[in-house]
């Protein structure tokens, strides 16, 4: 009895160790077969990092979009791997420092010298060897930090930790800025080194413009200076970087990515260093350092484009002497790229377009107008009651004495300001201090208009009936009813307008002077032009919109009297003495 109970016992612990032995078969073989995927991301999220962590680092903004082919992987780069099955999901994986990967069930898997493009075929095929039939999907989620150095023609050349992703234009731009550290330093000194620092900085940024060569599109460097950047990596190779050739042919290989350990050197300015240009009617005419190996279309690239009146059936290349024809297609590229030498200029003639019928122009009406808004024009034949009469006319509100046109003025913007106009009007000034003085007063003041009466225009003078330009603002203002009188009077403020009154009624209605008014010295001062008015007179009215302006007495300093009884009594005694010189010499 107890040997065959022994004997069941034993049979079922055979038969036990066989299912499990069948059960961990089976397991083996979904992560072989066709089912592996739900069991290998099972596996993956148990071993791996969650993404929270591998992410947690901050993430260093990225300049441009990462080129798969141009990229290589690193030590720090996080890669996502996505198996697309009945649960899919998103797992991570780093780069190790030895520059591989471990993926469960599977191993070490080397990326070592690998870019993005090649590293994500490696994987997937890897990963497709065991499981065929799954759908993988391979990307990088973080791009890994390195150090980097750059110097040369550099404001703050050094050593910088920056991403993998960034290229050699971005280094650049930041090396010519200021960096935070420098900021903070500067901003626990005095107010005076804080500003002296800002000065230092803008001087150090605006050396680059101040150098011979033209400007590039990287970053106002040289032409010369953004075309021959050389980089030496760790592993001893070296390569140049040519930012001009890379805006236009959109060639990664001439503004690479960086990699661990690169060596940056931005050279100086060569000068008398062969150049190339482009002139005529293009977007950009630019002249730019010549290397061996530039074509005509790059030239007709770095000019943006031709210009809208450029002739495209006229385009040559002068160079060696000789001028050749370029033929262009209808898409605007060339129909045979040609090599150009060191001097070589392209020029794109314009077409010769008639200007009649497009003399044309826009004028802005605006205020107690019937239709305000912008009316077109034509220069030389449009006058002021021409286009009020497109606009409809003038409302009832409408007050001619205060309207003015304001006329655009074709000066350089520095032109335009009052300082720099004020002072470029003295150079060669011969007025007294005090005339100086009333012309500076006035050149601040001045306002671009144009010299016409609105009421004789609209009264039949052809005079101020004056021709309407392009850009021109037509400004009539409301009529406001009021008068504002001000200075010595007992009540100043405004007064409502009557008609036909005189300067004198309009004091009285503020109360009339106050003690010490000097009245000699009252005057209008008309709403439009501000000149002053004597308003003495019967015959002079005042305006809707004029003001009135009392003066207190003049303010003469201590000993001006004494001083100018003593000029009177000096030039008496002159005129005293001459006549007795005079007397005795020739009448007695």
């Amino acid at each position: 009895m107890i040997t065959r109970l022994t004997e069941h016992l034993i049979n079922k612990s055979i038969l036990n160790l066989i299912l499990l032995l069948c059960i961990g078969y089976t397991a083996e073989s979904q992560v072989m077969g066709s089912s592996s995927d739900f069991d290998m991301t099972k596996l993956m999220q148990q071993n791996a990092p969650s993404g929270s962590e591998l992410l947690r680092t901050e993430l260093l903004p990225s300049d441009n979009i990462v080129d798969p082919i141009s990229y290589r992987v690193g030590p720090g780069d996080v890669l996502s791997i996505q198996i697309l099955s009945g649960n899919a999901t998103e797992q991570y994986i780093s780069i190790t420092p030895e520059n591989s990967v471990l993926i469960p069930r599977i191993g070490e898997v080397s990326l070592l010298g690998k870019t993005l493009s090649q590293a994500k075929d490696t994987i997937i095929k890897v990963m497709k060897n065991r499981n065929p039939q799954a759908t993988i999907t391979v990307m990088l989620r973080k791009s890994r930090s390195l150090y980097v150095s750059i110097k040369g023609n550099m404001r703050f050349p050094g050593t910088y930790t920056v991403p993998a992703s960034m290229r050699v234009s971005t280094i650049i731009r930041l090396a010519n800025q200021p960096p935070k550290s420098a900021i903070q330093n500067t901003m626990g000194g005095t107010s005076a080194q804080i500003d002296q620092s800002k000065e230092l900085n803008a001087i150090e940024a605006q050396k680059s413009v101040l150098k011979a060569g033209s400007m590039s599109a990287g970053e106002d460097l040289p032409s010369y200076v953004a075309r021959n950047i050389s980089i030496l990596h760790a592993d001893g190779s070296a390569n140049n970087a040519d930012l001009e050739q890379s805006i236009t042919d959109m060639q990664y290989n001439f503004d690479p990515t960086l990699r661990e350990g690169d060596q940056i050197y931005v050279p100086f300015e060569k000068p008398g260093h062969a150049t190339i240009a482009i002139a005529g009617a293009v977007r950009r005419p630019i002249i730019i350092a010549y290397k061996q190996g530039d074509k005509a279309s790059m030239l007709l690239k770095l000019g943006y484009g031709f210009s809208e009146d450029a002739n495209v059936n006229e385009v040559y290349l002068d160079q060696g002497g000789q001028q050749t024809k370029i033929n262009v297609q209808s898409d605007g590229t060339l129909s045979e790229d040609i090599d150009i030498l060191p001097g070589a200029v392209i020029v794109v003639r314009s077409k010769n377009i008639s200007a009649t019928g497009f003399k044309t122009g826009v004028a802005d009406l605006t205020g107690a107008i019937q239709n305000p808004g912008a009316y077109t024009i034509k220069p030389g034949i449009t006058t002021l009651k021409d286009i009020v009469q497109q606009a409809g006319g003038f409302t009832d509100k409408a007050y001619l004495p205060l309207a003015y046109i304001v006329r655009r003025e074709n000066q350089e913007p520095a032109s335009n300001e009052p300082r720099f106009r004020a002072m470029m009007g003295m150079q060669f000034t011969d007025l007294k201090a005090e005339d100086t003085m009333r012309y500076l007063m006035h050149s601040m003041y001045r306002k671009p208009s144009v010299a016409c009466d609105f009421t004789k225009a609209f009264s039949g003078s052809e005079k101020d009936n004056v021709l309407i330009e392009d850009g021109d603002i037509i400004v009539m203002p409301e009529n406001p009813q009021r008068v504002y009188v001000y200075g010595q009077v007992n009540n100043p403020g405004y007064v409502t307008f009557v008609a036909g009154k005189t300067m004198d009624w309009y004091i009285q209605q503020a109360g009339g002077y106050a003690a010490g008014a000097d009245e000699d010295l009252t005057r209008i001062i008309k709403g439009r032009s501000k000149i002053w008015v004597e308003g003495d007179k019967k015959d002079v009215f005042v305006e809707s919109g004029d003001e009135i302006y009392c003066a207190p007495p003049s303010q003469r300093p201590p000993g001006y009297e004494y001083q100018y009884y003593s000029f009177l009594i000096t030039i008496i005694g002159g005129l005293v003495a001459t006549l007795n010189v005079v007397y005795y010499a020739f009448i007695r």
